[in-house]
């Protein structure tokens, strides 16, 4: 909405939606694209806050895409429960091998994330940036 009848967006140099003008992912010619008005305070915080949150959203959604077509061609070997007799071969592929794994199996996923992103994963100063490559 910056077009001749609003006047040019050069003017608007008070803007606090000017604070993100030069963030990756700013393209012409939409600039800064906020439809739901955001970050229309400016807060720097706030906004690196938002984009690590969907920097790290996608990067599971990723994860969860492998663990559900991965599956679909490789078993591992042996068992998921020892104590049950539970091999990796009776585990079934998509959501309804949710109900087949024991509890002990999720607390132990849950303790490992839990560990990765409170001693391991440590963002540097640019967000999503966990200096790993």
């Amino acid at each position: 909405l910056t077009g001749s009848a609003w006047g040019s967006w050069d003017v608007y140099t008070d803007s606090p939606l000017r604070a993100f003008e030069s963030e990756t992912g700013v393209q012409a010619p939409l600039g800064y694209w906020d439809p739901l008005g955001l970050s229309k305070d400016g807060d720097v915080e706030t906004f690196k806050r938002r984009r690590s949150t969907e920097l790290k959203h996608g990067r599971v959604a990723m994860f969860a895409t492998l663990g559900y077509i991965v599956p679909q061609s490789v078993k591992l070997p042996g068992y998921l429960s020892p104590t049950l007799k539970l091999p990796f071969a009776e585990i079934p592929n998509g959501l309804s091998a949710v109900t087949k794994v024991p509890g002990a199996g999720w607390f132990q996923v849950v303790l490992f994330l839990g560990y990765c992103e409170l001693a391991f994963l440590k963002e540097r100063d640019e967000p999503g940036n966990y200096g790993l490559g």
